[in-house]
C-alpha cells in the first residue's frame, strides 16, 4: 500500500456532511463499558435520543479489543437490546491503541498539508509510514509565523484493521474512525449552553494518567494526556495516613474536600470538618499539578484568539462523585468548574430523553453522544 493511498485511509469513512433525520450509531469502548447511542431530529430538527445501550464487559477491555469475533458478538446484543436503525456507524478508537499529538508545519504553497505532515511524521513513527493510520485536524490554518499548527492522530494500522474487523463481524459499517477528542468537542459545541466565544477545558480523569482537551467555540485546540488521576490522589491519602487505599477512598466519600460543608448539606453521616481539612492539604499537591497544566493550557488558548474568550473547566470522572473536589479545583485555578452531566446532552431541554439518565451515566456516556452526533450539525 503506498505513502498516498494510506494517508486516505480514513478518509475515505467521511459521511456527507449535511443534517440527517436518523443519525449513525455511535459505537464507543470505555474503559468497562461499550456504549451504543443513536440520535434523531424530528419536526423543528431538535436533536433527541433515539436509542442507548450500556453493557459491562465479562473481561477487561484490552482483553476483549483482542477477539474481533468477541467484540462482534456484545455488539450485536446491544444492537438487538436497544432496537438501534441501520447499519452505519461513528466509532472511535480504544486511547492505549492512538497517539495523539500537535504538529507545527510548513505553510508552503508548493504543498498541501498531508503531505508535509506526512514528511515530518515518517520522523515520529517507528518503522515505515505504511505501517501506520494518520489523521488530522487543523489547528490554526492562518500563518502569522511561518507555520501552521494541526492535531494530528496515529495509530498502527494493524491495530485499525483488528478493531474494524470487530465492528464488520457485527455486520456493521463503519463511516468514520475518529478520535475520542473530536467526540467531546462535538458534544460540547452542540450543548445548549454553548457559546463560540469560550474556551472550554474537558478534564476527563483516569486511575494514573487524564486527558486535557481543549476547545475554542467550536475548534479542538488540543488533547494530551498529563500526569494526574484518581489512584495518584488515594496513594498520596493512603501514604500519609497510612491506610490501605480503600480506606482512603471511604474516607473521602465520607468527608469530602471542603471543609466548609455543612454537615446537613453533606447529608449527615460520619462527615468531620477536620478530616475534611486535613484531606484537602494531603491532596492539593496533586490538584496543583493539574492546575499548572491547565494554566498551560489557558496560554496556549489565549495566544491562538487574542486572549479575548471566557473560560470555564469541565471534568469529567470518578472525582465528581468526591464532595468539593471541582470547589477544590475552582479555588486553584480562579477559573468557573463544573461536572459533565445531563445538562450538556444536547437533548437535555428534552426531559423524557435524560429522564432515565443520570449525571453519572451521561458524563460516561459523552464521547459516544459525541460520535453519534456526526453529521447531525449544520456546521459540519
Amino acid at each position: 500500500m503506498s505513502a498516498a493511498r494510506q494517508w486516505q485511509w480514513l478518509d475515505r469513512r467521511r459521511p456527507e456532511p449535511g443534517s440527517n433525520a436518523l443519525g449513525p450509531i455511535g459505537v464507543h469502548f470505555t474503559q468497562n463499558y461499550l456504549h451504543l447511542a443513536q440520535l434523531e431530529t424530528r419536526g423543528n430538527s431538535d436533536i433527541r435520543m433515539r436509542s442507548h445501550v450500556s453493557l459491562a464487559y465479562a473481561e477487561s477491555r484490552v482483553d476483549l479489543l483482542a477477539t474481533p469475533g468477541a467484540v462482534g458478538k456484545l455488539i450485536r446484543r446491544g444492537m438487538r437490546e436497544g432496537n438501534f436503525r441501520g447499519r452505519k456507524v461513528v466509532s472511535a478508537m480504544p486511547p492505549e491503541q492512538v497517539r495523539i499529538m500537535s504538529v507545527s508545519y510548513p505553510a508552503s504553497a508548493d504543498d498541501n498539508a498531508a503531505r508535509s505532515i506526512a514528511k515530518l511524521m515518517a520522523d515520529r513513527v517507528d518503522g515505515p509510514l505504511t505501517d501506520y493510520v494518520i489523521d488530522y485536524v487543523p489547528i490554526r490554518m492562518n500563518s502569522y509565523d511561518g507555520d501552521r499548527l494541526a492535531l494530528v492522530a496515529v495509530s498502527r494500522l494493524d491495530h485499525a484493521n483488528s478493531y474494524l474487523d470487530g465492528l464488520a463481524a457485527a455486520g456493521l459499517h463503519v463511516d468514520f474512525l475518529e478520535i475520542g477528542p473530536l467526540a467531546i468537542k462535538r458534544l460540547i459545541s452542540a450543548g445548549a449552553a454553548a457559546n463560540k466565544r469560550d474556551h472550554v477545558f474537558v478534564v476527563n480523569v483516569g486511575e494514573v494518567t487524564s486527558n486535557l482537551t481543549t476547545i475554542s467555540g467550536d475548534r479542538l485546540l488540543a488533547d494530551h494526556k498529563i500526569q494526574f488521576g484518581e489512584t495518584l490522589i488515594l496513594n498520596a491519602v493512603a501514604t500519609s495516613l497510612d491506610l490501605a487505599t480503600s480506606v482512603a477512598s471511604d474516607l473521602i466519600l465520607a468527608n469530602g474536600l471542603d471543609p466548609a460543608q455543612s454537615r446537613i448539606d453533606f447529608g449527615g453521616g460520619s462527615f468531620d470538618t477536620n478530616v475534611a481539612a486535613t484531606l484537602v492539604e494531603i491532596v492539593r499537591p496533586e490538584f496543583l499539578r493539574l492546575s499548572r497544566e491547565l494554566d498551560r493550557a489557558f496560554r496556549f488558548a489565549d495566544s491562538e484568539s487574542h486572549g479575548n474568550s471566557h473560560k470555564k473547566i469541565i471534568v469529567v470522572g470518578g472525582i465528581t462523585q468526591w464532595r468539593g473536589a471541582t470547589a477544590l479545583l475552582e479555588s486553584l485555578t480562579k477559573t468557573p468548574v463544573e461536572c459533565l452531566g445531563r445538562h450538556h446532552m444536547p437533548f437535555a431541554g428534552k426531559s423524557e430523553d435524560v429522564a432515565d439518565i443520570s449525571d453519572e451515566q451521561a458524563a460516561e456516556m459523552s464521547t459516544v453522544v459525541g460520535l453519534a452526533l456526526r453529521g447531525m450539525l449544520d456546521d459540519e
